[in-house]
């Protein structure tokens, strides 16, 4: 057999580029594709067959997506009688974690190559046939709290991820921290993203929260494939697996997969613990208002949006009514009037240890919290500026009882 190059260079040279495009094999292969559509609007009576285009050069979208359109699946098969395949295309010659697309492909039908392209491109032609469209990483079900299976490790994987934790910490008693930064973009993007900038956090801030959670006991593993600087600490249980060397795509999935709860800023990683159903503390999050996050059961602590002339922090209503609790645009804030001031040191650590005691089940909410929690729900599933429709998203997530008790006039 030919191999790839050898192939092309057989070609005519105006057919070589072509041939780089995948035009010729394409072309050799769509009156099977075309006939392999067919057979599925056939069978459509008594079975449903669907693609899905996985987004698998976006950690956040390769993992809350892709678990979504799963999840959707298994219980369309669990309620009606005429049963839904889907088939996941997965398009990139390299994804964004290779072995999270190991972890799918031994849960999912999958597709790929010039194959994989011809079924998706043509089942989008057809009515209903791919899901692609409709994908989204908003649970608007409810579906991340059901009991389906989620993603399973080998033993020989978990025996590699005991052996690592075991060396470090305690496995038991392990928490992953994860914050945002411009460089990630910088680094792996051509375009100019400063417009994501309104996400950004400093890593020295979340200093002192670290060595409040390893105080307590935890082992405080700092994420991140790309990050601008270090996370700085002589404390034992505080460790930059970001920049000291530890990091393999294969950890970034276990630690997520098996932490005691994981803290972050809200980005693409956030959908690891997310999808093996570990708790999960929101910092710093902006939009006020994230369907992604607020339709799911978490914890939040959201940034502190002041107004630019007298610097008093704008209540909901107030950035309501400026349409500034829900954009994803840096600009969008300045054009409110709106300043955007991070969590301060010493608010991340009544953060994080409200979550820690969440998760030891030892936190008790004051009557006070209680009533301020539910106001919250009520306002932000039903401000008319705030959702499409009443309830369009339904609010899950909870704000972090220290933002109410230390900020009690938001709501008003």
């Amino acid at each position: 057999m030919l191999s790839q190059v050898n192939f092309k260079s057989k070609l005519p040279k105006n057919l070589q580029k072509y041939a780089s495009f995948g035009v010729i094999p394409k072309l050799f292969l769509a009156p099977f594709a075309i006939l392999t559509v067919l057979i599925f609007v056939l069978a459509r009576p008594f079975l449903i067959i669907q693609v899905h285009k996985v987004n698998d050069w976006r950690l956040g979208h390769f993992t809350g997506n892709t678990e979504l359109t799963r999840l959707k699946t298994l219980d369309h098969n669990q309620s009606q009688r005429r049963k839904l395949l889907t088939v996941y295309y997965c398009g990139s010659e390299k994804p964004c974690n290779q072995f999270l697309a190991k972890l799918w492909k031994r849960e999912l039908v999958s597709i790929s190559g010039h194959w994989g392209w011809l079924l998706n491109d043509l089942t989008q032609r057809v009515p209903k046939m791919n899901s692609s469209r409709e994908s989204t990483d908003v649970d608007f079900d409810g579906l991340m709290t059901s009991d389906f299976n989620q993603l399973r490790f080998r033993p020989s994987e978990i025996e590699e991820g005991d052996m690592f934790l075991q060396k470090h910490c305690d496995p038991m008693r392990f928490v992953c921290l994860n914050v945002r930064d411009a460089e990630f973009f910088r680094k792996t993007r051509t375009r100019d993203m400063s417009y994501h900038d309104y996400r950004d956090s400093d890593i020295k801030t979340y200093v002192a929260a670290a060595e409040a959670l390893a105080e307590m006991g935890y082992t405080v593993f700092r994420m991140g494939a790309i990050v601008k600087e270090p996370l700085l600490s002589n404390h034992p249980r505080v460790i930059d697996y970001a920049t000291n060397g530890m990091r393999t795509e294969f950890l970034d999935i276990f630690l997520g997969a098996y932490c005691t709860f994981a803290i972050s800023t809200s980005s693409g990683w956030d959908g690891v613990p997310t999808i093996f159903r570990r708790p999960l503390l929101i910092v710093n999050q902006l939009p006020i208002l994230n369907p992604t996050n607020d339709t799911l059961d978490r914890i939040i602590y959201r940034k502190i949006l002041l107004d630019r002339d007298s610097s008093e922090v704008l209540t909901l209503q107030q950035l309501a009514e400026r349409g500034a609790a829900t954009p994803f645009h840096t600009q969008a804030y300045k054009d409110a009037g709106v300043v955007i001031r991070d969590l301060s040191s010493e608010e991340l650590v009544d953060a994080v240890t409200e979550m820690a005691q969440r998760v030891e089940g030892t936190f008790v909410e004051t009557p006070e919290q209680k009533e301020m929690q539910a106001e919250a729900k009520r306002i932000l599933s039903t401000h008319p500026k705030l959702q499409p429709s009443p309830n369009y998203y339904p609010i899950r997530a909870q704000f972090a009882s220290c933002f109410l008790s230390r900020y009690p006039n938001f709501l008003k």
